[in-house]
């Protein structure tokens, strides 16, 4: 079971370490196989705004920056590709140390550079990145890069015995940690969405010892190319899960969070009603690659 630990702290945070967290878990039978920040250290970077880029006099593939930072603007050389006017990114000040590479004030050229645009690369978030890491545009100018991105975090891996389900879930690795620590365990304030649809649709089970329950409910008019939150696809990212699309996105994030297996079907490729039953011998079924293969009975 792999998650984030301030995804579990917004569930149960007690005043322990991330160490002493680790190793109260451990002790308490939930072995925490391994404990990585999701960033490395730095500092010193905050989100940059790109009001003015124009081409460098003696460089092609140089433009000569003016970026907001929020207290004052700074003249910035940038190579990247994607730097533009409006552009929002992570701008390191002089004096900030990336992995790697010491930010000074330098000539570029012959003009004067006061800082460093950043890729996810040169953050150390990513192994390859094409240009600077795009930030949304209600990004606020000048804010630290790590309290934006919420780097100051670890993945835990939990190494869970087959008898500790209940902890394959943050809730449930929360109500572990309460009862270790003493903290109170904060549910989540949830609306209630209203759903007005009134079509229902057909299941049965025939598998009853296997699958005692199984509810469904029709949603209509839902976005399917809705963007997923910026903060579900990093703790998503962050339990090892890569982000696919919304609604994909938000039944794995029920999974992880409450321990609620869900599934998302398209009403209008349905027909005849879900069935919940054992495989046929050599049943072939097509996978979501289009791969077919034949299952056991």
């Amino acid at each position: 079971m792999q998650f984030s630990e301030n995804w579990l702290r917004t569930f149960v945070n007690p005043a322990i370490s991330s160490a002493e967290l680790s190793h109260a878990l451990t002790m308490a039978g939930l072995e925490v196989e391994e404990m990585t920040p999701v960033a490395p250290a730095f500092g010193n970077i905050v989100i940059g705004e790109i009001i003015e880029a124009v081409k460098h006099p003696d460089a092609d593939r140089l433009q000569v920056c003016k970026v907001n930072i929020g207290k004052e603007i700074l003249q910035i050389v940038c190579g990247a590709n994607n730097a533009r006017v409006g552009l929002k990114a992570p701008c390191a000040l002089v004096g900030a140390e990336l992995p790697g590479i010491s930010i000074k004030a330098a000539k570029v050229r012959g003009l004067e550079s006061f800082g460093m645009m950043c890729s996810a690369k040169e953050l150390g978030l990513a192994a390859e990145a094409s240009g600077l890491l795009e930030l949304p545009s209600d990004a606020p100018t000048g804010q630290d890069i790590r309290q934006y991105l919420d780097l100051n975090d670890h993945a835990l891996t939990l190494k869970l015995t087959p008898n500790r389900a209940d902890c394959l879930s943050i809730l449930g690795i929360a109500r572990d940690v309460a009862a270790i620590t003493g903290a109170p365990v904060t549910l989540p304030v949830l609306a209630v969405a209203k759903i007005e649809s009134a079509k229902v649709q057909s299941v049965s089970v025939d598998a009853i010892d296997a699958c005692p329950a199984y509810y469904g409910r029709v949603i209509e008019s839902v976005n399917a190319q809705a963007k997923t939150p910026d903060w579900m696809v990093r703790n998503l990212e962050r339990s090892g899960i890569r982000s696919i699309s919304a609604i994909v996105d938000i039944t794995n994030f029920v999974l992880l969070e409450l321990g609620q297996p869900m599934h998302a079907f398209d009403l209008a490729k349905l027909s005849g009603g879900i069935k919940v039953r054992f495989a046929e011998k050599d049943e072939p079924i097509k996978l979501l690659n289009n791969t077919e293969v034949k299952l056991a009975s």
